[in-house]
């Protein structure tokens, strides 16, 4: 997971927001509004978010090549689990403003995140019509937050004799959201772990081999050369997988590597 700069709010979103929050408003006096309440006119966010996010999974960071998947909210609009017993009546009001909106892969949103939404132990519930955060501390990171993910997510290597290398999601430092994002979406997922495992053998161990090479001959041109071709690759706009680009790169070529050779590693 990488952070999401969704970039300038669509054009006509806010008319629409005013229109259906006034209306969800008048059906909330007599009971939380039910999915069927909702329409999708949020929709006419589905493309601009499609392309902010290079064309890949605000979650898992999959390629989706296609724009009929789900216009996803961080908060969710009709039911939300926040565990420890908590009302579970969803934030309605957030349905269509932007700061709540992204673009995720089916199994993310529908197989795994669903209306999950865990709050730390003694969160207070954000009131109806305000504005997020508020009191609520969310144990999900939002990648469009203020939070880099990578601080909280790293991906690491697991062997196992006579089998591919893996390359597994965990909680960065021991981190709890990190963890917790980890679980709710499933991050480690086999479908996924397998995909993962794909993109380091088919894409970045090209990269990785060919920087060690420069570097065992010891021309600190073809060094920089060999990496700059691998950031442009990797971190391209539409690659998919660039949280675990980066860690791969992090894992064979450390800071005290990187200094040595005048290498700069970037967060995407």
């Amino acid at each position: 997971m990488i952070r999401v700069d969704r970039g300038p709010k669509p054009e006509g979103l806010e008319a629409i927001r005013k229109v259906e929050v006034k209306r969800l408003a008048a059906l909330a006096r007599e009971a939380p509004p039910k999915a069927k309440d909702f329409g999708n006119r949020y929709n006419i966010t589905r493309r601009d978010l499609w392309k902010a996010q290079g064309r890949t999974c605000c979650y898992c960071e999959r390629r989706i090549d296609r724009l009929y998947n789900d216009v996803e909210h961080f908060r969710p609009k009709t039911r939300a689990y926040r565990g420890q017993g908590r009302p579970m009546h969803g934030y309605w009001w957030l349905a269509w403003t932007w700061a709540n909106l992204l673009f995720a892969c089916p199994s993310c949103n529908r197989r795994h995140k669903k209306n999950k939404f865990p709050l730390a132990r003694g969160s207070r519930i954000l009131p109806a019509g305000h504005r997020p955060p508020g009191p609520e501390r969310a144990i999900l990171i939002d990648p469009s937050g203020e939070d880099d993910p990578i601080e909280h997510i790293q991906f690491v290597p697991f062997r196992q004799a006579g089998k591919k290398e893996k390359w597994i999601p965990v909680a960065r430092g021991g981190s709890r959201r990190g963890k917790r994002t980890i679980q709710v979406l499933k991050l480690d997922r086999p479908a996924l772990v397998t995909d993962y495992g794909d993109h380091v053998s088919d894409l970045v161990s090209h990269h990785v081999k060919a920087i060690r090479e420069a570097i065992h001959a010891g021309d600190g041109r073809i060094v920089a050369k060999a990496w700059r071709s691998a950031l442009r690759t990797l971190f391209y706009r539409r690659q998919a997988f660039k949280a675990l680009s980066h860690d791969v790169l992090d894992h064979h070529f450390p800071p005290e590597v990187r200094r040595q050779w005048g290498l700069e590693l970037e967060r995407p």
